[in-house]
């Protein structure tokens, strides 16, 4: 029997926001791709038209196929170091027993993300709204994808405009 996918580690993924919220991630993305489930890091799991499972790191600005299909997904699961790799379960447990717990419509999220030198650390998350979670490390991936390796680089800070 394969594991479930676990909810202790996950969000729930009906939006109906992503197209808004993966537009700057859209050059990460392939083609005829839906969001299957969130982590409590604000990774994002999708299907793709072939049935291949990939993984938006959005902490890590990377995409990758990470299984060939769901079962294949599920039978990852079974060892721990794919929870470890994929849910940061252990980090998600030290977080919920300090009591950095998760509101509604919020992530975990690096303050440092891991694609920029970031460490996996009690102390490097913050808990933030899902919505701004990829609004600002996607205003940063936007920035930072065209930037040779050792190229220098300044951020900005982009507010959300209000409607």
């Amino acid at each position: 029997m394969l594991p479930e996918i676990p909810e202790q580690y996950t969000l729930p993924a009906v939006r109906p926001d992503w197209d808004r919220l993966l537009v700057n991630w859209q050059p990460l993305l392939p083609p005829h791709c839906s969001p299957w489930f969130l982590t409590k890091f604000g990774e994002i799991f999708f299907c793709h038209g072939d049935g291949k499972i990939g993984m938006l790191q959005v902490s890590g600005f990377q995409y990758k196929v990470v299984a060939k299909d769901k079962t294949d997904f599920q039978e990852w699961l079974v060892g721990p170091v794919k929870m470890t790799e994929w849910f940061l379960a252990p980090l998600v447990q030290r977080l919920e027993s300090t009591g950095k717990l998760l509101q509604p419509e919020h992530c975990y999220s690096f303050v440092m993300p891991l694609g920029l030198g970031g460490q996996l650390a009690v102390e490097n998350v913050m808990a933030i709204p899902v919505r701004e979670h990829f609004r600002c490390w996607g205003g940063v991936f936007r920035q930072l994808r065209d930037i040779p390796d050792g190229g220098q680089v300044v951020l900005k800070v982009e507010r959300e405009r209000t409607e």
